[in-house]
Parts: C-alpha cells; structure tokens; sequence
C-alpha cells in the first residue's frame, strides 16, 4: 500500500509547504519506499510509496503535459492491474514511466471523469488538473483503497487516512456522534460518515471534482452490471468462473517485487493458490498463522495439505496469548 494527500485553498493560494510535509510524514507507515510533493497554484500533492511495479522510475506525482501549456499531476495508491493493456491501446503517447500509475493520467486528459471506466484494479487517485483549476479524487468500484476528506475554512484537505488530517491540525479530533452507534454495533460504519467528526470518506466507484475548496460533483461507478447476473447455465457457468479467476489471479501477479499469498486452508485461499501454481514455473511462496490451542480454529493442518498437493513454498507462523 502507498499513501497519498493532498490540499486545495479556496481562494488559489498555495497551500501550505507544512502542513504538506506533515501530511506525508504521517503516512510515512504506508509507503516507507519513497516521498514525493508538488505544489502548483492552489493544490497540493503528496505521496508515500511502497514500490511494487517500475521500482526506478515510478516515483510519484506523475505527471503529463496539458495543450495550452503546463502540467496535469497525479498521485495515486493502489495497481492498475491492466496497464499495460491500457498502454497499448493508447497507441502514441509517450510515457515517461513504466508505472501502472501513469495510464489513469493520460486517460483523464483523453476522456474526463469517465477515464475510471477503462480501469481494472483496486485505488485511490487524486489528479490536478490546472486547465479545469480542479482536483479529481476517484476510488476503485469495490472500496479497496481508502480515501477520507474535509472541506475547512480555508480549503479542502484529503489523505489516505483519518488519523493524517487529524495530526496535522486540519479538524478537531472529536467523535461523530451520529456515527457511534453504528461503530459500537457493527465495528464500521457505513456511508460517507466515519467516527471522526468532519471527515468523510469517499464511496467506492466514486469519483468527486473539488473546485475552489469544496466539492462541486460526484459521479458513481458501480462495481456490479446493473442488469444483474445472466442464466447460462451451470455447465458454462463453471467454465466462465474458471476463465475469469484464471485470467484474475494472472492479472494480479504482475510485479516487479517477489510476491506470495496468505493461506488459511480454507476454500478461497486453497483455490487462490492452485491457481497461481497453475500459472507459475516456480513454487508459490504461501503464509499461514496459526494460533496455539485454538482447537478447530486452528487450520494449519489444511493449509499443510494444500501447500503439499500445489507445490508451495510454505510458511507458518504460530502466535500465542504472549504476542498480544
């Protein structure tokens, strides 16, 4: 996971350098591989990365050239897990990286608010865009990637975590009473309210336009067809799963760090990882947790006999009542 954060006055100031830095610094857990800022006109960008894809070049803002002069930036968290797919199909842009991360740029300057569409991956991605003077915030259809919000006084202000706007001194830190309940009875709450007083945070497939410090649109991309799921069939609805988690775990696998996987033992995990056996040459680095005496919850001797059936570079971890 990276970090990422931004600020926005309302009168085009620029935003202040401090509260900038503070912003990364407090995110510095999220992406320990790197921290990169722009400040242009009223917005500010920051970013901490942790590198996964184009280790030497794809440090962030990134950046791309708008016609009438000038830079659009954009400082994102997450994979854009078919770019290179996306780059192809762009035909003569030139890129400066090979990051997953530039594709969303250029498709932004090519399509508007609906470059989201194109994506397949899990993020969250803040854009300036000079030429609109707009900052675009857009996160994945699912909810993977957070993204928190607050409109102040004198601006707007984003992070990748409540607890960031809070240090740097941008909201109070006081509780949403409206929210509490719900965070007692379910451990989350849901909708736009968090538990932090005058922060939100933006929906899953949501993509908001903030302009001159508040925010001025909101469009929604969902995560499912809304003409629902199709009868073909249990026979070609096998075939079409086994497609569709093959050509997903492939996707997934792209990385120019070593990988592996958390094994449970259990259905999902255990399909997971024959899958990436199926696709890969070597071994499959697997994880397992086990908890001492924990009885049937304890589920090594699955994960056991899974990594032994694919092959798996396996691992198990035991903790106790100490390491709490």
């Amino acid at each position: 996971m990276c970090g990422i954060a931004g600020l926005m006055t309302r009168d085009g100031s620029p935003p202040s350098d401090a509260q900038l830095r503070a912003l990364a610094r407090a995110l510095v857990h999220r992406g320990p591989d790197g921290e990169g800022r722009v400040i242009a006109g009223g917005v500010g960008l920051a970013q901490t990365r942790l590198a996964i894809i184009d280790l030497e070049t794809g440090d962030q803002p990134l950046y791309a050239p708008l016609d009438g002069g000038g830079k659009a930036a954009l400082v994102a968290n997450g994979e854009i897990y078919n770019y290179v797919e996306l780059k192809l199909d762009m035909g003569r842009v030139r890129f400066a990286t090979r990051s997953d991360c530039e594709p969303p740029l250029h498709l932004y300057l090519r399509h508007g608010l609906n470059f989201v569409r194109h994506l397949r991956g899990m993020y969250a991605i803040a854009i300036h865009d000079p030429a609109e003077d707009c900052l675009v915030l857009a996160r994945d259809p699912f909810g993977i990637k957070p993204l928190y919000y607050t409109e102040t006084p004198t601006g707007f202000a984003f992070a990748s975590e409540p607890q960031a706007i809070i240090k740097v001194g941008l909201v109070k830190p006081e509780i949403d009473t409206q929210s509490l309940g719900e965070l007692l009875q379910m451990q989350f709450t849901t909708g736009r309210r968090t538990p932090f007083a005058g922060i939100e945070r933006l929906l899953p497939g949501e993509t908001v336009t903030v302009r001159r410090g508040r925010v001025a649109n909101r469009l929604k991309r969902p995560a499912l067809p809304a003409e629902g799921p199709a009868d073909i069939g249990r026979t070609a609805a096998l075939q079409r799963l086994d497609a569709l988690l093959n050509d997903s775990v492939g996707i997934h696998q792209r990385s120019d760090v070593p990988y592996g996987m958390f094994l449970s033992g259990g259905v999902d995990s255990s399909v997971l990882l024959a899958m990436m056996a199926r696709l890969n040459e070597r071994p499959v680095k697997a994880f397992t947790a086990g908890f001492d005496g924990a009885g049937v919850a304890d589920e090594r001797d699955h994960a056991r006999a899974v990594a032994k059936a694919t092959g798996a570079d396996h691992q198990e971890v035991s903790f106790g009542e100490e390491d709490f």
